[in-house]
């Protein structure tokens, strides 16, 4: 491997939360810090809800990755591959091995698209699509504007996830637009989760505007498959001993894809101890 220096402070990862560190630690007066991440666009993906509900554009939620970076921080335009924690460097796709004294890990999730039977095929097809990504989060609120009723279906997966609220927000903010247009529809929430949220005092609140809204929450019901061809998602029911599948018809669904962290973090035993 090609030696590329060495840095105080390490950063994986040019997301928002490695770009704040870094910002932090500059004002803090730190030098010799450095991030390591290879696009060249930055996207504040909160924004994402309110691209699929017709907010704001999708332009509002990019901009150049170099904008964002706090001065004096090196940005190393690569992928990390490799942690070395007793010897203290990363290894990256193009072969440099960059050491450091103290490293901090923010390489964001993935989505896991091939966990879910026809997800990849299904998304974009022209009734299903999801926030999750910038190139299909106005495909989201084309879906939404263009129903005339039926039945509109709203996922959430049982993987740690961005934002866990994302998936009911886009279903809330659906819901008004359908009530605001007087057009009839059925709202269905297919949790993997076994409550509306997480945090009791949040889900109480939550499950009031479940029920303000008419929604069908069907919770434990884990997406296993979608049938884009025949307007169909399946499920299967976590707390059924026999995990029994049940088949929900759509004329619109927004998935939420299974995430995980990237493969070089999953497949390092130091993250498994």
């Amino acid at each position: 491997m090609n030696q590329n220096g060495s840095h105080k402070i390490l950063i994986i990862g040019g997301g928002t939360a490695g770009l704040i560190v870094a910002s932090r630690l500059r004002r803090a007066g730190e030098s010799n810090v450095a991030i390591i991440e290879p696009s060249e666009k930055h996207f504040y993906q909160p924004l994402w809800t309110l691209v699929g509900a017709g907010v704001v554009g999708p332009e509002a939620t990019a901009g150049s990755e170099s904008d964002y970076i706090a001065a004096g921080v090196k940005w190393i335009k690569d992928w990390a591959c490799e942690i070395s924690p007793e010897s203290k460097y990363v290894a990256t796709r193009s072969g440099a091995r960059i050491s450091y004294d103290f490293l901090i890990v923010a390489p964001g999730l993935e989505l896991n698209w091939e966990s879910i039977a026809g997800l990849r095929e299904a998304v974009g097809n022209g009734s299903v699509s999801t926030n999750y990504t910038f190139e299909n989060a106005p495909q989201t609120w084309d879906l939404i504007r263009s129903f005339k009723g039926g039945t509109a279906l709203f996922h959430m997966p049982g993987t740690p996830i961005k934002c866990p609220g994302a998936p009911q927000k886009i279903m809330y903010l659906a819901a008004d637009h359908f009530r605001r247009n007087k057009i009839s529809a059925n709202v269905i929430y297919g949790s993997a989760t076994p409550t509306i949220y997480g945090v009791r005092e949040y889900a109480t609140v939550l499950d009031t505007v479940v029920r303000r809204y008419g929604i069908d929450a069907r919770f434990s019901h884990d997406l296993v498959e979608i049938r884009p061809d025949k307007k169909e998602a399946v499920f299967v029911q976590k707390n059924d001993p026999a995990k029994a599948r049940v088949t929900i018809g759509y004329d619109i669904l927004h998935v939420a894809p299974p995430q995980s962290a990237p493969e070089f973090i999953r497949n390092s035993r130091y993250c498994l101890n």
